[in-house]
């Protein structure tokens, strides 16, 4: 790696994940608690999927585990309320609801979703963890 702006001598910038504009500048992100701002990157970053190719990286399904969530320093009570939070306001969608009260101890799915961007318009749809229906979705 040589020493200027973190380039590799392949010219390639390290891995990292990008927060884009429209998303730091939106009502949305602006109302995320701090902590629900900390863990949204890792939750960006989860699919490889660059984020030009939209239909791809919005429609990638991924797991984040709370043990996941520990490694990267959330406490479970944390990532539940960012959870809660991110979902709220339109930041990821639930795709699979998993746990031991889910589908016996399987992971959560999630997707990234762009509903945040609808965020403070009347027609904001927001969701709710709770009521989420595996393969049904939102009731």
């Amino acid at each position: 790696m040589s020493g200027k702006g973190g380039k590799r001598k392949s010219g390639k910038l390290p891995p990292f994940v990008p927060l884009l504009w429209d998303m730091l500048n939106s009502p949305a992100y602006k109302d995320l608690a701090p902590s629900s701002a900390k863990v949204l990157p890792y939750f960006l970053g989860k699919p490889k999927i660059n984020m030009s190719k939209q239909t791809e990286f919005y429609g990638a399904n991924f797991n984040f585990t709370y043990s996941e969530a520990k490694k990267y320093g959330f406490a479970s009570k944390t990532y539940e309320r960012c959870l809660i939070e991110l979902l709220a306001k339109g930041f990821i969608d639930i795709v699979w609801k998993g746990g031991i009260r889910g589908e016996s101890k399987t992971a959560s799915r999630y997707r990234n979703s762009l509903r945040w961007k609808n965020y403070s318009l009347p027609d904001f749809k927001t969701a709710k963890k709770n009521r989420f229906v595996n393969g049904e979705g939102y009731v």
